[in-house]
């Protein structure tokens, strides 16, 4: 079996220890994008280049892992929204592996938690 392909894209400022990464990984028709530090404003292009690039490689499902992101703001949720939206469009299954209860707690506040299809953890969330 082969090894899932990954990439990572650095930000702008590669020393900055918060920066956004964004790690991308195929495993047969699975596409996972992996976010860790924080989303802000600056970060929305490059988060939503990250999606487009891997709703182009076609895959039958998508996941968008936020479990190490550390903040993120009104337009991280808007590239998240997006995301979802552009995935039913193009018929691919997507999960959305919760953030930390702070990061969380954002999409609470947009009632966006039963909108969005979360994977639900032990934790009960």
């Amino acid at each position: 079996m082969a090894a899932p392909e990954q990439s990572r894209a650095p930000r702008a400022y590669p020393g900055d220890p918060d920066a956004l990464r964004v790690a991308v990984s195929e495993q047969g028709t699975t596409s996972t994008l992996e976010f860790e530090g924080e989303w802000g404003l600056a970060e929305r292009d490059e988060a939503g280049s990250a999606v487009e690039q891997a709703l182009e490689r076609g895959p039958e499902c998508m996941v968008l892992d936020l479990s190490r992101v550390s903040f993120i703001d009104s337009s991280g949720i808007h590239v998240v929204v997006t995301a979802a939206k552009r995935c039913t469009e193009r018929n691919v299954h997507i999960v959305i592996i919760p953030g930390p209860p702070h990061v969380h707690r954002v999409f609470e506040i947009c009632q966006l938690t039963t909108q969005l299809p979360f994977a639900s953890h032990a934790s009960g969330r």
